[in-house]
């Protein structure tokens, strides 16, 4: 498996697989060393006392399928019930309820979701899917005419053209909103209060 992790718990010390599951590192005999990869469960190994200069084992891993508890969604049908449910909450002042109306507004959900990034496993998942693609497709010539010529793209376009999105500007106000790269927390409860 491509960028598995292999670690030895007792020199604190890693690596990941290469693109073929293959990995080299430096181990002494009668050290363990876990496997853990994204879906599967960890495996762990003890390298022989008794074997080679260089050591060589396959190591076949079990995937690591987990059933779910039943999940109930929602009391609202759709999420403009939802914002007039949440809207029309009791709350202690007027000015809370101003609050809550700026913070679900359409643009500033757009900044909070472009400022929002990726968890350690989803980044790390995506990585090894992207390198994973990168390795299956390298000898993929990747013609500017396979887009020209793909009927799906073309319906996309012609699509976007019919309902005028290329001329909408709703995406303006999300980009105007520029966040800040260093805040203290007394700005951030400053500029709060100022609202």
């Amino acid at each position: 498996m491509p960028l598995a992790y292999v670690y030895n718990p007792a020199a604190g010390r890693g690596a990941l697989s290469d693109n073929f599951g293959q990995v080299d590192l430096l181990v002494f005999p009668g050290d363990s060393l876990v496997f853990t990869y994204i879906g599967y469960k960890p495996k762990y190994y003890v390298i022989p006392r008794k074997t080679d200069v260089v050591h060589q084992a396959i190591i076949e891993m079990q995937e690591d399928n987990k059933m779910l508890s039943e999940v109930k969604v929602f009391l609202h049908a759709n999420e403009d019930e939802f914002k007039k449910a949440f809207l029309s909450m009791k709350v202690r002042d007027e000015r809370q309820k101003r609050i809550l109306a700026d913070n679900l507004e359409q643009s500033k959900l757009n900044v909070f979701a472009l400022q929002a990034g990726m968890g350690a496993s989803a980044n790390f998942r995506n990585f090894s899917d992207m390198m994973v693609s990168s390795q299956a497709n390298r000898t993929f010539f990747a013609s500017p005419m396979l887009a020209l010529t793909n009927p799906f793209a073309w319906m996309s376009f012609i699509k976007s053209v019919k309902n005028g999105d290329l001329k909408r500007k709703d995406w303006k106000p999300a980009f105007e909103i520029q966040p800040k790269q260093v805040i203290s927390p007394s700005q951030f409860m400053r500029d709060l209060n100022r609202k």
